[in-house]
């Protein structure tokens, strides 16, 4: 369950981008009655009607039968709408693809096509066109969090590098285009060049969401000093908001130095209730304060806001075990098991909590599940083949795990240890 120094910064860029319960704006009669020749304007205003209502099938008949007499960006729009709307991917997709086609310049459509492919399979040269045809059509962040969101998604992040140097080529100038170059190479794990970029762009950059990440790419590679200077800025633009005290906070942290942190976080919370926030504070009461009892305290008010949110059940339940209240533990554990049930550490922390409680066989039960998703992991196979020894099955024990009387376990919860993370050298 340990995270990449990079996986905050992905998560700030991707956006959660879910299907409208309305029609898209472009799509909306009263909008675009004039774009709608007087021939089929009827039939048109009809199929937006049943859209409206989600009667999706009416919809679909008669926009059917438009495609066939009057084949406009209007109708392909609409249909390829109503085949989303109906999870016919697949059909929807060849529409929105064809009304691009006819027009890639409307930014209601091109927002509309991005909420689609964000939620399904793309092309990757679609991918690019379309990310294109938004930034010309209004250069802003959108677009950039769109392709980076794909990016991560396919293990495009080197395709996804290129574009954006293609585009900035056709850009000159434009501040923005650094900054998400800086978060790709950051992605990418190649830190010099992301710190490079950073630097070329912090003191242009006047946008906080940017100035953050700039921040987040300087303090993770020990740049203190400059990272500073980005959350001064931060500052000076909204000294109380909570991107900023965030920004603050993170800095504190990448410096070892957390209750500072802590108090930030607290700012930032307070400034905007958020889980992720309750989340950090969780972790870094937990595992740099050594403060279960306060780790409780942000791990339950993450899970009253959001009840799936697996860090919160993890931080529970190692909370609660460093409190030695296992049944609490063992309680949060399950949690945690119902939520990810395709990765193997639950399973394997749940067996150690019932291992350490000398439930033998019952402990066998999840660790044989966590050995079964991830057989290539020693450690996985060592506390197995304990758990079997000691619940009388020494055969088995040794059929998995053949040197295991002779391989000390060291330290039964080494893994949750591993969660922390060392500060940068400072450059």
């Amino acid at each position: 369950m340990k995270k990449g120094r990079y996986s905050a910064l992905i998560l700030i860029l991707v956006s959660s981008l879910v299907l409208r319960a309305d029609l898209p704006e472009g799509l909306r009669y009263k909008r675009l009655k004039s774009a709608i020749p007087t021939s089929y304007r009827f039939d048109f205003k009809r199929a937006l009607a049943f859209l409206k209502k989600d009667q999706n099938y009416q919809a679909k008949i008669i926009l059917e039968r438009l495609m066939k007499t009057h084949p406009d960006f209007y109708v392909y729009w609409a249909y390829g709408y109503t085949e989303r709307m109906m999870n016919n991917t697949a059909s929807a997709r060849a529409l929105y693809f064809k009304a691009f086609e006819m027009n890639d310049s409307l930014l209601t459509f091109l927002r509309d096509y991005a909420d689609f492919v964000e939620a399904t399979r793309a092309e990757w040269l679609v991918v690019r066109r379309l990310t294109r045809a938004l930034y010309t059509a209004q250069p802003d962040d959108y677009p950039l969090m769109f392709i980076l969101d794909k990016a991560v998604e396919t293990g495009q992040q080197s395709a996804a590098l290129d574009f954006l140097r293609e585009l900035a080529e056709t850009h000159p100038g434009d501040t923005r285009i650094g900054v998400f170059q800086a978060v790709v190479l950051s992605c990418l794990g190649r830190g010099t060049e992301a710190v490079q970029s950073a630097l070329e762009v912090v003191e242009d950059t006047e946008s906080l969401f940017q100035l953050q990440m700039l921040e987040r790419i300087l303090a993770n590679n020990g740049y203190f000093v400059e990272a500073a200077g980005a959350c001064e800025k931060m500052t000076g633009i909204a000294k109380k908001s909570a991107v900023t005290y965030s920004a603050w906070g993170h800095l504190e942290f990448m410096q070892g130095h957390y209750e500072n942190a802590v108090t930030y976080y607290r700012k930032s919370l307070n400034a905007d209730y958020r889980p992720s926030t309750l989340i950090k504070l969780a972790r870094i009461t937990l595992l740099y304060l050594n403060d279960p009892k306060q780790a409780v305290y942000y791990g339950k008010s993450a899970l009253q806001i959001d009840r799936r949110e697996s860090d919160a059940c993890f931080i529970l339940a190692e909370s609660y075990r460093r409190l030695a209240r296992m049944d609490k533990a063992l309680d949060y554990s399950s949690r945690l098991l119902k939520l990810m049930p395709d990765h193997p550490h639950p399973f394997y922390y749940h067996g150690k909590l019932l291992f350490e409680l000398k439930r033998y066989t019952e402990a066998v039960t999840y660790l044989e599940q966590a050995v079964a998703l991830s057989p290539e992991v020693q450690r996985y196979r060592l506390i197995l083949a304990k758990a079997y020894a000691g619940a009388g099955q020494k055969d088995r024990a040794k059929a998995i795990y053949t040197n295991f009387i002779n391989e000390p376990i060291g330290n039964l919860w080494s893994e949750e240890e591993l969660l922390k993370e060392e500060p940068p050298e400072p450059r």
